[in-house]
């Protein structure tokens, strides 16, 4: 079959699988941010000797790619087409002059309208990353991680303008590790999605794809998460703070507020247990670089953070002076600029 992808993704190798059963990617359609370099030339080069001279580099796990879908597109001579709007008459048309057979969606951040979705002789369809109906809406993995869900999952579906409303296809389940961040389950769902969605192309070509309309009643649906979602609940159990710094790592710390400061959160702990003398929010305990607070049920024991905007060598002299004393407390409610916002500060 002739396909067209739509997908943001470099480290899954989907590409290699269609072409091994002998399917033809005519195009791959990125967003148009797609590997752009911002702050790049003369201004980069000066922001890393200032920030090797004065610090380190801040402590962010890197999740090592798997496999390059660009490298592998260059190498197969396959066009790259960003577009900003999907829906427009001109990519329409663009499409229609492809002559496909299908276009296969994941992780696309546009929403597709009638005219390209009736483009292709046999539609769209879509890899979600989740078990639908559960956990429907553009970020399911933060989700999962922050409820403490244990199964992630993935579904391919029949696209339609609603969101992730589509006759399932094909499903698979996947185990959440206990102490697994969002950037090591993610890595896992985009390579099971490239053999998932390899079946479903298959099964289409054959004609042996049996569909399965959706349970409405069993559907839950998220929005994008806001800076006030990410913000740590200290009335809550330590346990599930922990699963929010899961739900964002190793792409951003868990941030919060104390005595008017941003502290970012890279890796805590959790101790369960009932109160150890403090209320929820207050530091109980403070060595070099660490902090163990108490919150509704149980301690965090905090084992790397730093002090916004400063980071390496210079943020661990500068918690010495600017880190309040062993009883001082985290704010329980977010600012009235986080209420809103959509980023985490």
């Amino acid at each position: 079959m002739r396909i067209l992808v739509l997908s943001e993704i470099g480290d899954w190798d989907f590409g290699s699988q269609l072409k091994a059963c002998g399917h033809d990617i005519v195009a791959w359609v990125p967003p148009t941010w797609e590997g752009a370099q911002k702050n790049g030339g003369p201004y980069q080069a000066i922001k890393t000797i200032f920030r090797t001279i004065f610090s380190q580099p801040k402590p962010i796990r890197i999740i090592e790619p798997q496999f390059s879908a660009w490298a592998w597109l260059d190498k197969e001579k396959i066009p790259r087409t960003p577009c900003s709007n999907v829906n427009t008459p001109k990519f329409a048309e663009y499409a229609k002059g492809l002559n496909i057979d299908l276009i296969v969606v994941y992780f696309f951040p546009q929403i597709l309208k009638a005219p390209i979705l009736q483009t292709p002789r046999l539609g769209v369809i879509n890899c979600h990353p989740s078990l639908l109906p559960r956990y429907a809406g553009p970020q399911p993995a933060f989700w999962m991680l922050k409820n403490g869900e244990s199964v992630a999952g993935l579904t391919v579906h029949v696209m339609t303008e609603k969101i992730d409303a589509g006759d399932i296809i094909a499903q698979h389940e996947l185990i959440i590790g206990e102490n697994e961040n969002i950037g090591q389950l993610m890595q896992r769902l985009h390579h099971a999605a490239a053999t998932l969605l390899t079946g479903a192309v298959n099964a289409m070509a054959q004609g042996t794809i049996a569909l399965k309309p959706q349970n409405t009643a069993e559907r839950s649906y998220f929005g994008k998460k806001k800076a006030a979602d990410a913000f740590p609940n200290w009335n809550g159990s330590a346990k599930q703070i922990v699963n929010l710094l899961r739900a964002l790592q190793p792409y951003e710390p868990l941030a919060a507020r104390l005595n008017g400061r941003t502290i970012k959160i890279y890796n805590a702990q959790s101790q369960e247990g009932g109160a150890s003398g403090g209320v929820p929010g207050q530091i109980i305990a403070k060595q070099s670089g660490t902090l163990l607070v108490q919150t509704g049920n149980g301690c965090l024991d905090v084992q790397s953070y730093e002090i916004a905007p400063f980071h390496g060598w210079l943020n661990r002299v500068l918690q010495e002076i600017l880190m309040p004393p062993v009883g001082s407390r985290f704010d329980l409610t977010p600012p009235a600029t986080w209420l809103t916002s959509k980023a985490v500060p």
